[in-house]
């Protein structure tokens, strides 16, 4: 429209500024018209025919601007040309095809354009909207019309547009028909039913032999072969009637009988049912009752009636029918005795009366039907062949006995008499009795008095062996109890009384009321379990002065109980007395024979350090110091209460000066026995001095000291601990029967198992001279007197712990009265 304006005021200006000579619509004419000497040439230019345009002559009367109407306004002999109004704008509707169109003119005429497309256009079926009103395929443009047929099987239908397409919906079949086929109906819809369907190929099975193939036709609605010779059932006529390409095929006229050698050709024999073999007639089998012993075909099965049992047996008869009777028989197993008496029998024969065994020997015991009775002589024979010699006499080969008693009596076994073989075996002595001996601890009546153990009651007697207690005069069993007749390889079943003797098992799987019923009946009891520490680890007293600690890492151990010498308290506080006295009940797991202790917590006073030494009970320990240095006194010390205390000091001379202060503090410690270290202690020459121990608040318990010169590392726990013949201070695996024993003695395993009594020489517990108990450490554990009721110590250890839980101060373990075990005996105390 700008570009429309601009021309149209261009156009107007010229027109002012020029002039024509023909007339005032001229165009293009010259400038100088009118003027002198020019006129000449552009009159001549005047009528001619300017810029292609209609001669200025014409009729054309401008009308003003060019615009698209089919018309030349503008005069210029030119139709709709130069720039147009709305010529090229956007068309006004811009949807489906229309999108992007615009103004064209054609034929004076402003219509839309899309390239070279005239848009919009009347709606097609394409999926596309062909109108430019928003809506695609509206109006089922291309549909109405009937499409299909109607004739025969088809169905007329109606045409749509669908998906963008014109189809005929509705129709069944097709216009032209779909193909004919066999089935009574015109299925191409040409107005025929089955046309051309006389000719559909082959038919038949086959073609071989007496078959041949026909020819497929329609007939009536279905498919039909016509014409065929299908396969039959074969028949032995020489034909291939199954058409299987084999003529006779299940016809073996090998093997038929009814068609052997060839058709038709049947066998027949008398008295048999025929075969035929390779072409050739045979006897298959003969008839029930009849036999062809002879082989002969020509006669048939020509022996009989005779009819077979089965293999021939022994009772005059043919068995078998094979025309002889009780031939070729063998004997039934085992129908005669071969042992004893009857070897070389044999059987025989006798027909009707069945098989007979013959005995040679003539030893053999027989009724008047020479069947075998029981045997009825002693004669060594096995008279009855039954595997037993003289099982008529019962007690022959028994054990016997003369009229002595215990070990005196004789013992032997019944034997036949010689001289009566239909008598009675008689008992022949073959081990005299023994002499009478004092008697023993050991099930037999060793003084054949006819009383078993007896006076074992008392605990007296040979078996029953004792040792004294040291310091005092109860006795201990030596050896660990045993039943009376327990041997080295069993615990025995006899529990009259109560043993100790050495190599035998030891009496276990005991409960602790067993165990105490039978100390009772010998007149003793169980071990207390002080009198049973006291005997298993008790040290022997150190002569003083003891060695000092040779070596930084060396301890000096000495049992408290063992004090070269012990105070009382002279006065001053505590108020009460005081001294140090033993204790070995009531406090357990102390080492040695006792622990000492003052009295308990009756006094609340603290002894001062200063007045210690002449004041306190005081336990006294002169030791020889090799050299001078630094020392460390541990006592072993249990309280009841944090402030339970002592003090502790190194002198040339005694009482001397509490150098140090040991003191429990730690309330774990209260009901536990522990190692507690002084200060150090200055010793300041070579030379014997005394360690001395003072009370500083009573109720203290005290097991052990220890001097070393090492203030950190705690001394060996329970020194003194082990039954062992010598060095108790230090565990000595295999010494005595323990775990280490089996697994370190070259044995298949481990083993673990209780040994007799005193197999380890060395694992006794030396009380002087010939008081020595065995087997304390290990072997079995050993049941003590209870602490309260149904509260029993076990004491000891067994084959199956460490060495270390074999030591005599272990007591933790307590027990029920039900309890027993493979590993756990006892020993009595009196």
């Amino acid at each position: 429209m700008i570009r429309f304006l601009f021309t149209a005021t261009v156009i107007a200006t010229m027109a002012a500024t020029l002039s024509c000579n023909v007339n005032q619509y001229c165009l293009n004419c010259a400038r100088t018209d009118g003027d002198a000497g020019l006129d000449a040439t552009t009159d001549a230019l005047d009528a001619s025919f300017i810029d292609g345009a209609t001669p200025e002559a014409g009729s054309c009367v401008p009308t003003g601007v060019e615009i698209c109407d089919g018309k030349d306004n503008d005069c210029n002999g030119l139709i709709d040309d130069g720039p147009l109004a709305g010529v090229g704008d956007p068309c006004p509707k811009q949807m489906g095809e229309c999108a992007g169109a615009v103004q064209a003119c054609v034929a004076g005429q402003l219509i839309c354009k899309k390239g070279s497309v005239t848009v919009p256009s009347a709606e097609v079926c394409d999926g596309k909207d062909n109108d430019c009103n928003g809506m695609v395929d509206e109006g089922d443009p291309g549909g109405g019309a009937a499409c299909g047929t109607n004739a025969g099987e088809c169905m007329a239908g109606v045409n749509h547009c669908v998906n963008a397409a014109v189809k005929c919906v509705g129709a069944v079949g097709t216009v032209n028909g779909q193909p004919e086929m066999c089935n009574g109906k015109d299925d191409d819809c040409d107005g025929t039913i089955d046309e051309g369907l006389t000719n559909l190929g082959a038919c038949g099975a086959s073609n071989v032999g007496a078959c041949h193939f026909g020819q497929l036709g329609c007939v009536g609605g279905g498919v039909t072969c016509v014409g065929n010779q299908d396969p039959a059932f074969e028949i032995c006529d020489n034909i291939d009637n199954d058409c299987d390409g084999v003529v006779d095929n299940g016809f073996n006229k090998q093997t038929d009988p009814q068609n052997c050698g060839m058709c038709g050709h049947a066998c027949a024999f008398a008295h048999a049912n025929p075969g035929c073999t390779t072409g050739t007639c045979n006897i298959s089998s003969c008839q029930a009752g009849y036999h062809n012993n002879n082989g002969v075909l020509a006669d048939g099965c020509e022996y009989g009636p005779c009819f077979s049992s089965g293999a021939e047996v022994c009772n005059g008869l043919d068995d078998d029918c094979n025309g002889a009777v009780d031939d070729n028989l063998v004997p039934p197993p085992g129908l005669c005795k071969t042992v004893g008496a009857c070897a070389g029998s044999f059987a025989m024969c006798t027909g009707a009366g069945g098989w007979k065994c013959v005995y040679p020997s003539g030893q053999v015991s027989v009724d008047v039907n020479g069947n075998i009775i029981p045997e009825t002589k002693c004669d060594g024979i096995d008279n009855d062949c039954d595997g037993i010699v003289d099982n008529n006499q019962p007690n022959k080969g028994q054990a016997c006995h003369d009229s002595g008693k215990g070990v005196c009596q004789g013992t032997g076994t019944f034997v036949c008499d010689a001289a009566n073989l239909n008598g009675p075996a008689t008992c022949q002595i073959t081990v005299p009795g023994a002499t009478p001996t004092a008697e023993s601890c050991d099930n037999k009546d060793n003084d054949c008095d006819g009383v078993v153990d007896n006076g074992a009651n008392t605990g007296n007697l040979i078996g029953q062996d004792w040792v004294t207690i040291p310091g005092g005069t109860t006795q201990i069993m030596k050896w660990e109890a045993s039943k009376p007749d327990a041997t080295s390889a069993a615990v025995g079943s006899a529990t009259t009384f109560a043993c100790a003797k050495q190599g035998v098992q030891p009496w276990t799987n005991v409960t602790p009321v067993q165990a105490l019923a039978a100390c009772q009946s010998i007149g003793a009891r169980l071990c207390t379990e002080a009198e049973w520490q006291n005997m298993c680890s008790r040290p022997v007293a150190p002569t003083y002065p003891v060695a000092g600690p040779a070596t930084a890492t060396d301890y000096v151990f000495i049992e408290a109980e063992n004090a070269s010498l012990r105070t009382a308290n002279t006065g001053g506080t505590p108020s009460a007395s005081r001294s140090w006295v033993n204790e070995a009940i009531g406090t357990q797991n102390f080492s040695g024979a006792a622990d000492v202790t003052t009295n308990i917590n009756t006094d609340t006073a603290i002894i001062s350090a200063a007045n210690a030494p002449t004041q306190a009970p005081r336990l006294d320990f002169p030791i020889s110091f090799s050299s001078a240095g630094t020392y460390f006194v541990w006592v072993r010390m249990l309280g009841s209460a944090g402030n339970d205390s002592v003090y502790v000091g190194i002198n040339a001379a005694v009482p001397g000066a509490a150098n140090a202060t040991a003191l429990i503090v730690n309330a774990l410690q209260y009901t536990t026995w522990v190692w507690v270290a002084s200060a150090g202690i200055a010793v300041a020459a070579a030379g014997t001095q005394t360690v001395s121990v003072y009370l500083r608040r009573d109720g203290v318990k005290i097991d052990a000291i220890a001097v070393s010169k090492d203030g950190v590392d705690l001394p060996p726990f329970n020194q003194n601990s082990w039954s062992y013949a010598s060095n108790i201070k230090l565990a000595q695996p295999q010494a005595c029967n323990d775990h280490e024993f089996d697994t370190n003695a070259g044995l298949a395993g481990d083993q673990d198992d209780i040994l007799p009594t005193g197999s380890m020489a060395s694992c006794y517990a030396d009380g002087g001279g010939v008081n020595r108990a065995f087997d304390m450490s290990g072997n079995a554990k050993e049941i003590t007197a209870p602490r309260a009721a149904g509260q029993n110590p076990i004491r000891g250890g067994s084959a199956n712990n460490t060495v270390d839980g074999i030591s005599c101060q272990l007591n933790f373990t307590l027990v029920d009265n039900a309890f027993f075990f493979p590993d756990t005996g006892f020993r009595c105390c009196r």
